[in-house]
């Protein structure tokens, strides 16, 4: 296996598009192109995903939890098919339609390369998409036929950018389908219908509530059908059922609820005159998106390691120990991992920092590579990493610590230099790929060792020093009795005294 990575905490990320000055027509030219390209490029997979359907991950499921996945696909097809065939579309709708759909497309490639990013970030946890600014009002003003196009339109986009297996994608876009389907029925069994129709806002109090209660409806319909859809597929899926778990936090649904404030906007301008969405919201919604995106990216730089892009060890303890937490209330097995790069201290003497920052680099992919999404993982400072591993028993961790381990050996780091000695100019040259970078690993169990995370970690840490006492490039387990192996210069933070490069 070989590896090459930067030192840059997502500098392999970055869009040589991005990093051009904006405003440009060539750059929103070279945009909507790499947009293009990169749509054109599902063809290949989802005929590659179509051809094996053995192989999909929905199989790998609950039975329960494939039967509603299937299921709600099947009634979504349904319901949508009877819309369409009982629908009729106006010029009026086309019109709309148009204007919508140009707008969603300028918001779709204008946010496409953070909104890449911020869900590369967010592959351990909730994922919030403001597209409900366009989905939301669309269900209302258009169609269904023309609602669901657009849907279409928007998730093809959003695979294109996506970290999540065909199967999960499809189900979720099943889910915004149920939503757009109620609203417009909702549209339908209200007066919201007739005022839509009429252009014009309604004048009398009793109508003004109607149509406030009919948008509110529509609103609450939008949000709850999806997150009662997904929250059920999770809860089958995984097996629990806590609410953060399900539903994300206060703070994503509070992105949800204010995208769709924005819907309301959107529905109530596109009502009354439908040329006052590309000239009012376009720029709203692309502010507030965009805002969103940099505070996110903001938060995700300060809590991970710049060099490796994995969590730094203050962010590391609180979703770790919230992990541990929530086995222990399920009774569930917890494993901690800690690993120490065997002698990394002679990579930085041959190669220099930059070299050392490559290795760790390199070892920070073997971990993504070989760890689960609820796993948490992090760069406990220098060369030591930390991984907390939910729902893990003995057998499995030293099964993983071994793959781990095995993997980091086999890794050929390339990108490495050193200086050319004996030459005149003594410049740096080249070298590599480079075989021999190992590490040395420590397991601990919770409740086998302690159901506390501060002895946890010590166990773990304890293990990972006797593995290193023992030979290095082997995984050791920690005895129910670790307390006597743990270093005095071992501490639970990096307040206390400087462990020795090894």
């Amino acid at each position: 296996m070989e590896v090459t990575l930067v030192s840059e905490f997502a500098e392999h990320d970055r869009d040589p598009v991005s990093e051009r000055p904006r405003g440009s027509l060539r750059v929103f030219a070279d945009t909507v192109g790499l947009a293009a390209a990169r749509v054109w490029r599902l063809r290949g997979r989802a005929w590659n995903t179509l051809r094996h359907p053995a192989g999909w991950e929905l199989w790998r499921l609950p039975p329960a939890a494939v039967f509603w996945m299937l299921g709600t696909e099947i009634a979504v097809a349904v319901w949508a098919l009877y819309s369409g065939f009982k629908d009729s579309v106006t010029a009026t709708d086309l019109v709309r339609f148009g204007v919508i759909a140009g707008c969603t497309i300028w918001y779709l490639v204008q946010t496409q390369h953070p909104e890449e990013q911020r869900r590369a970030d967010d592959r351990r946890g909730e994922h919030i998409d403001q597209t409900a600014v366009w989905l939301g009002s669309a269900a209302v003003l258009l169609p269904p036929t023309l609602s669901l196009v657009l849907l279409l339109m928007v998730r093809v986009q959003r695979y294109s950018i996506a970290h999540k297996a065909m199967t999960t994608f499809l189900f979720t876009t099943a889910a915004h389908a149920v939503s757009i389907l109620g609203v417009h029925t909702i549209t339908e069994l209200t007066s919201l219908h007739a005022w839509l129709a009429s252009g014009t806002l309604p004048q009398r109090a009793e109508d003004i509530v109607m149509a406030a209660v009919a948008l509110v409806g529509a609103a609450l319909w939008y949000f709850a059908s999806q997150t009662l859809l997904i929250s059920i597929a999770r809860g089958l899926a995984w097996g629990g059922w806590r609410r953060q778990k399900l539903i994300g936090s206060w703070a994503d649904n509070a992105d949800f609820v204010y995208a769709l404030q924005l819907a309301a906007c959107t529905t109530i301008l596109g009502a009354v005159n439908i040329a006052l969405v590309p000239l009012v919201m376009i720029g709203v919604a692309l502010r507030s998106t965009r805002l969103s995106q940099a505070l996110a990216d903001t938060i995700a730089r300060s809590q991970r390691d710049r060099k490796t892009g994995l969590l730094t060890e203050d962010s590391f303890h609180a979703p770790a120990a919230l992990r541990l937490l929530e086995d222990q209330t399920e009774r569930r097995p917890t494993a901690f991992l800690m690993l120490d790069l065997d002698h990394f201290k002679q990579w930085n003497d041959k190669y220099g920092h930059s070299g050392g920052d490559i290795v760790l680099g390199c070892v920070s992919a073997v971990l993504r590579q070989n760890t689960r999404a609820t796993d948490v993982v992090g760069r406990w400072g220098g060369e030591e990493f930390a991984v907390l591993l939910p729902d893990t028993t003995r057998e499995e961790a030293m099964r993983i610590a071994d793959r781990i381990r095995e993997a980091v050996a086999k890794t050929a780091i390339t990108g490495l230099t050193e200086l050319a000695s004996g030459h005149a100019t003594n410049e740096p040259r080249a070298v590599g790929p480079i075989l021999g970078c190992t590490v040395s690993i420590g397991v601990g169990l919770s409740p086998e060792h302690s159901t506390d995370y501060g002895e946890l970690f010590r166990a773990a840490d304890s293990a990972m020093y006797q593995a290193k006492r023992n030979g290095r490039n082997r995984v050791v387990m920690a005895p129910s009795e670790h307390a006597s192996l743990v270093p005095e210069h071992a501490p639970m933070s990096r307040m206390g005294p400087t462990r020795p490069h090894t």
